[in-house]
């Protein structure tokens, strides 16, 4: 047989199972049934036969008597001759002769038998009695010897009885055969049901044993089928197959030749997985460490290309090549190079974690792409710079080759690209130039291609070390700015940081701060401010002209939200000795949005010491109207920015008013920056503004300056 046709079978036997059987299940009851229905018509007919039989010959019993009791009548009345009378007796003695045989063979009949024995037997006797008195009457008559009515007058009485004990028979063997005929019937009904339902319980075992055979061959098919789907599917590791190497031991015929191809297919599919990786480790890796090569990092770098440009996003191309890396590999051996080498790709090899592609050019070249840094230019210069000090700092710890530490120099040639319009070949070109212009300008050197962006990067670090030091070399002073009351009278100041470089001058605020808040360096900007602010207010309280000056210092969010701020407060309050009621704590919206809660219980806590608070820049946030109320501010600050057309902008004038009003129904006092003019001044004045900060007063001056604004008599509003 062939496989395919034996498979055929393997499919076709559940069928079978159920089919064949059910076929000469319905074969076999059909046989039966046939059989005991020709029964019951046999045993019907049989029946109706004895029944008319009984009817005709108790019909032909008195058409023969009436027949003999005629001919004697005839023979006493006419003279028959001897002859004539002989001929007619002699036919009636074959009559009866023959009714004789009729009424044995009836006697013997299944139905009669069936109803008693005793009838046939008592109906054959009164037959015989009647037979032998009728015989008797005849041969009297015919021999002319004794008297023939004698004996036809005891037929006569025998007849009667005969035909009283048939017709009494016959009505009995009727009401025989009507049951006997119900009982063949309910026998038929009964065999057929018996057969029904024993089919029925055949065809449900059948069918149970067709299901059970049809989840077996299914379960051996999903086995086979799962481990085809398995193979098949290059993305996945080849299945262990235990299932089919279970099927090949356990079975035979089609399922065996099967499970014994999926095996053979899995050991040629393993080479043949075994040549495909062996050949793509060959075209795209590196052999010496294992990562990919320059036709692979070329495919890389062109979906970076496309991945940044859909998400419009930045990425950079690194550039790594070690410094004398010639002289080295002369120096400790070329296999010892080759370790050095491989150390450096383990160490590669951590940085992907951040989400970077490492590869090796050739020789001592590794390049690194970076995808989605920043949709900033600068930003994502700035990341990709920090990214290269990493690789830096990994790649210049000491290498351990043969028991020795060697050290090496690396430089490198950071270029960013965005979009798909940019060459592939023309990035590595660039990257590599850039390497160049580092390695030119010493060891251990980054470099970007874009001389603008290197430009900004350069002076952003230099910056950024000249801000580390500033706090050292004691160049921050702060100036301070009056604020006055709705008569112009000095009511404090608020402080504000200035920088005085070596050689920059002064720093603005607007330059540097941000570069301290994303550096992590306000906090100790803030501190040094904080508790200088502090000694002033030492100083100030010893004049009788500023002792009542209150003076006010920012905090940002980032101090503010240090755990130990509070502490810190206290603490410069009590090393300088100022009054805490003198000192008020400017916040910004971005300090309270995030978490609420725990702001408002550090401010109850500075409360307690009784620092006061105003809330810097109102207005130009969102959130201050819903966190307002649950503050313990003293005091709100409308921001220059409505103050700077107030006098000229309907809106402005609408949201100044509107911050006055918000203000006096809460209790706060309501404070103007930016009055830098007396319309300014007269309008914020006639709305109940009750004080007033701006260049109109006094611009940020040192402290000598600000007490001499002090001294000096109040403007007067026109």
């Amino acid at each position: 047989m062939k496989p395919s046709q034996s498979l055929f079978m393997v499919f076709l036997l559940p069928v079978l199972i159920v089919v064949l059987p059910v076929l000469l299940l319905l074969v076999l009851a059909t046989q039966v049934i046939k059989e005991q229905s020709l029964q019951n018509y046999q045993l019907q007919s049989d029946d109706l036969d004895t029944l008319v039989q009984m009817a005709t010959f108790d019909r032909q019993m008195g058409d023969l008597h009436q027949r003999m009791t005629e001919v004697f009548s005839r023979a006493e009345e006419t003279s028959l001759s001897a002859m004539q009378r002989y001929s007619e007796y002699g036919l009636i003695n074959q009559e009866l002769t023959a009714i004789g045989e009729s009424i044995d063979q009836l006697a013997a009949s299944p139905l009669i038998f069936d109803l008693s024995k005793g009838s046939a037997d008592t109906l054959q006797r009164a037959f015989h009695q009647y037979q032998r008195f009728a015989s008797m009457a005849n041969e009297s008559a015919t021999l002319n010897q004794g008297d023939p009515g004698f004996y036809l007058q005891e037929a006569q009485r025998h007849y009667n009885t005969f035909s009283l004990f048939s017709q009494q028979i016959f009505e009995a063997l009727t009401q025989r055969a009507s049951d006997r005929h119900r009982e063949s019937y309910a026998d038929l009904i009964h065999s057929r049901d018996s057969t029904l339902w024993m089919g029925v319980g055949l065809f449900v075992l059948l069918i149970s044993a067709a299901f059970l055979a049809a989840w077996r061959i299914n379960q051996r098919l999903v086995t086979v089928g799962d481990a085809i789907l398995a193979l098949s599917d290059s993305r996945q590791e080849l299945p262990d197959m235990q299932a089919i190497e279970r099927l090949s031991q356990k079975h035979s015929g089609p399922l065996k030749r099967i499970a014994l191809a999926l095996l053979s297919f899995r050991v040629t599919e393993q080479q043949r997985r075994a040549a495909e990786r062996q050949v793509h480790q060959l075209a795209y890796y590196d052999t010496l460490t294992d990562l990919p090569n320059w036709r692979l990092m070329k495919e890389h770098l062109q979906h970076s290309l496309e991945t940044n440009s859909q998400t419009d996003t930045y990425g950079a191309l690194v550039y790594v090549d070690v410094d004398e890396f010639k002289r080295i590999n002369d120096g400790i051996g070329h296999q010892a190079g080759d370790d050095l080498l491989k150390q450096m790709a383990t160490r590669l090899k951590t940085l992907e974690q951040q989400g970077c592609i490492i590869g090796r050019l050739s020789g001592d070249e590794f390049v690194l792409i970076i995808d989605g840094l920043d949709s900033d230019k600068l930003k994502a210069a700035e990341k990709a710079e920090f990214f290269a000090q990493q690789v830096n700092h990994a790649l210049t710890q000491a290498y351990c080759l043969d028991g020795h530490h060697q050290y090496l120099n690396v430089s490198q040639g950071l270029v960013l690209f965005k979009g798909v319009d940019e060459s592939v070949d023309e990035l590595f070109q660039h990257a590599n130039s850039a390497v160049h212009i580092a390695k030119r300008d010493g060891q251990n050197n980054i470099r970007f291609y874009d001389p603008a962006v290197q430009a900004q990067l350069e002076c952003r670090t230099e910056l950024e070390r000249d801000l580390r030091l500033a706090i050292e070399r004691d160049e921050f002073v702060l100036v301070y700015q009056m604020q006055v009351d709705s008569q112009g009278r000095a009511i404090g100041a608020e402080a504000l940081i200035r920088w005085q470089h070596p050689t920059r001058g002064f720093v603005s605020p607007g330059t540097f701060i941000p570069l301290a808040e994303e550096t992590g360096l306000i906090v100790p900007i803030g501190t040094w401010v904080l508790h200088a602010a502090c000694e002033q207010l030492v100083m100030w309280q010893t004049a009788e002209h500023t002792k009542d000056l209150v003076l006010a210092v920012n905090v940002s969010a980032k101090q503010f939200q240090q755990p130990n701020f509070v502490e810190e407060v206290a603490n410069a309050l009590e090393l300088s000795g100022a009054s805490p009621h003198k000192l008020k704590l400017e916040l910004t919206e971005s300090t309270v949005i995030g978490k609420v809660e725990d702001t408002i219980a550090r401010m109850h806590q500075l409360k307690a010491l009784g620092i006061s608070f105003a809330m810097d820049d109102f207005g130009t946030g969102y959130s201050s109207l819903q966190y307002l109320k649950r503050l313990p501010l003293d005091q709100i600050k409308i921001d220059q920015s409505f103050v700077r057309d107030l006098h000229q902008d309907e809106d402005d004038m609408a949201i100044v008013e509107t911050i006055i009003a918000m203000g006096r129904s809460l209790g706060l006092n309501v404070i103007a920056e930016g009055v830098e003019t007396m319309e300014h001044w007269r309008y914020l004045n006639e709305h109940q503004c009750h004080a007033y900060q701006g260049y109109y007063f006094c611009r940020p001056v040192p402290a000598e300056e600000m007490a001499k604004y002090c001294l000096a008599p109040p403007p007067i509003l026109t």
